[in-house]
């Protein structure tokens, strides 16, 4: 009997000692559940950020953009039809244009993390003096082209009467969408705005939603 006694003694201070341990790894389990349901929720509320912010842009409904060729701060001409296949965020910008110095870092960004979707920004300087928009960039880096229209000739093509402005083409290098004024592309993605693209071909007379209505309400009149 006492060896009975003993084994029980020692099964009983095996679970004392393993219950501690026991309730150690489930609430280890609960947190990490609930991590992995904050993660889901910081990830849904990422998408609909995104979604909202593609909802915003407008539909453009004016038409075929003519293609263009502009020199790049290299020397090197760059053609907008060399963007086909790609969906292109033709950005017309100056460096004395305050919203415009606050969107190209943005727009850095949103080619970071879209290179894996083919997304690339064309960035046309308006009306400026090249050293000027040279020294410029040497403070403030970007991953995409920046373009020098010296005598406004495209921007006037496009009818561009506000910096920034900013039309989203498909693959096939048409204007859907447009951002006229400044706009706000931190935490747009790739494929909210390739979804925004799909609903403009559908709907190309929708009209404009109050916040689509206030976006070119913050930009700057081209000199």
């Amino acid at each position: 009997m006492k060896t009975h006694s003993g084994q029980a003694d020692v099964i009983v201070t095996m679970i004392q000692r393993l219950t501690p341990r026991a309730k150690v790894g489930r609430l280890f389990s609960r947190v990490c559940k609930a991590w992995r349901l904050f993660g889901f929720a910081i990830a849904s509320m990422t998408a609909a950020t995104a979604e909202l912010r593609a909802s915003e842009l407008q539909v453009w409904t004016g038409g075929d953009r003519p293609a263009f060729v502009l020199p790049d701060l290299n020397g090197a001409d760059i053609a907008l039809r060399s963007r086909l296949g790609s969906m292109v965020l033709v950005h017309f910008f100056a460096t004395w244009c305050e919203p415009c110095r606050d969107e190209l870092p943005a727009l850095r960004r949103l080619v970071a993390r879209s290179a894996d979707a083919g997304v690339t920004v064309l960035a046309v300087s308006v009306a400026e003096v090249d050293e000027r928009v040279r020294r410029f960039f040497e403070t403030m880096p970007v991953n995409f082209p920046i373009l020098l229209d010296r005598d406004r000739a495209v921007a006037k093509a496009w009818e561009v009467n506000t910096l920034p402005t900013t039309f989203v083409l498909d693959r096939t290098l048409k204007p859907r969408l447009v951002a006229e004024g400044e706009f706000s592309w931190n935490g747009i993605t790739a494929e909210a705005m390739m979804r925004a693209l799909a609903r403009s071909q559908s709907d190309p007379q929708r009209p404009k939603s109050s916040a689509e209505g206030a976006i070119g309400n913050s930009g700057s009149t081209t000199r």
